[in-house]
């Protein structure tokens, strides 16, 4: 049976990083689709909900394979999650489907930055969960829409993922410190660089500016 410890490898830790990150993301979808506006949204919100804990599974099933017990493990990173996501609480639905393709999309672009710890088959699994991009393209597909739909939207949309967009960069900062992902400073600004970029293309297809 795996046991837990407090000084965990690097691997098992990257890995518990990811995986509470796909956990909140599972919790996030389940409570968006409990306040959804139409049945369709609520049973599209439940799916994406699903593939999130179905992530969630594959990470923590790699963990345990390296003698660790996930749930330890993600409690060791639990605390600068929750500060992450009091100071990004959304006020509608609307900005909180924005959260997730904002907040999300960033940190994803900074885990892969840390993968290079992992050994070969926990990188496979993390590549696998990172390159699902099923939740990005509803939420994608869902705000566009939101936004064509009630123009409205879209100053205080932007506004909101500019907020997001300081938070995140922020904790992705301090990732790759962390793990030492970046030898240099400049090596940093380039992958902070490398993650405003993806941002960027990823607000341009709502039709918003970063």
């Amino acid at each position: 049976m795996p046991q837990s410890s407090s000084a965990t490898s690097t691997p098992v830790t990257t890995l518990a990083v990811i995986a509470h990150g796909q956990l909140t993301a599972f919790e996030r979808s389940a409570t968006d689709a409990q306040y959804a506006p139409t049945m369709q949204d609520r049973v599209d919100l439940a799916t994406v909900a699903g593939h999130s804990l179905d992530n969630f599974s594959r990470l923590a099933a790699r963990i345990g394979e390296l003698g660790e017990d996930t749930t330890a493990q993600m409690q060791h990173v639990q605390q600068a999650y929750s500060e992450l996501r009091d100071r990004t609480a959304p006020h509608d639905w609307h900005e909180s489907l924005m959260k997730g393709y904002v907040l999300d999309g960033i940190m994803h672009d900074f885990y892969r930055a840390v993968l290079t710890g992992l050994d070969e088959a926990s990188r496979q699994v993390a590549t696998a969960v990172l390159d699902d991009t099923r939740q990005a393209e509803y939420l994608r597909t869902r705000l566009a829409a939101a936004i064509e739909e009630d123009p409205s939207l879209s100053s205080r949309l932007a506004l909101w993922g500019r907020k997001l967009v300081a938070d995140s960069m922020g904790r992705g900062r301090r990732l790759i410190r962390r793990y030492h992902a970046a030898e240099t400073q400049e090596a940093e600004a380039q992958m902070v660089q490398q993650a405003m970029t993806a941002h960027s293309r990823r607000m341009s297809a709502l039709g918003l500016v970063a």
